[in-house]
């Protein structure tokens, strides 16, 4: 019972020392990506940082992240299409070759 607590304690110490990485990455990222009208994208610092979208979304949320003076807010709402899990292919259609 005792080594699962501390098993437990170790994992959310690489946890928040996971997040803390990112929080920096993020940091540094954001006055590189574009800012519209004060507004900057989720998506843009999802292309410049390439961290895991759920990840950076809870990071963004976050109070303690320092944002540049030219950021007034940060837009969460992605504007990327997910797609449909069991949507057919949309590639190009091919014809029959005919005999």
């Amino acid at each position: 019972m005792n080594e699962e607590r501390e098993q437990d304690s170790t994992a959310d110490a690489a946890d928040d020392a996971m997040l803390a990485t990112y929080k920096i990455a993020v940091e540094r990222a954001l006055p590189r990506v574009p800012v519209k009208n004060g507004v900057v994208d989720i998506d843009s610092i999802w292309v410049e940082t390439s961290i895991p979208f759920d990840i950076l979304e809870s990071i963004l949320r976050r109070d303690d992240l320092t944002i540049p003076p030219n950021v007034e807010r940060i837009h969460l709402k992605s504007r990327a299409s997910q797609g449909e899990p069991n949507a057919a292919p949309r590639g190009r259609k091919r014809r029959e070759v005919r005999n």
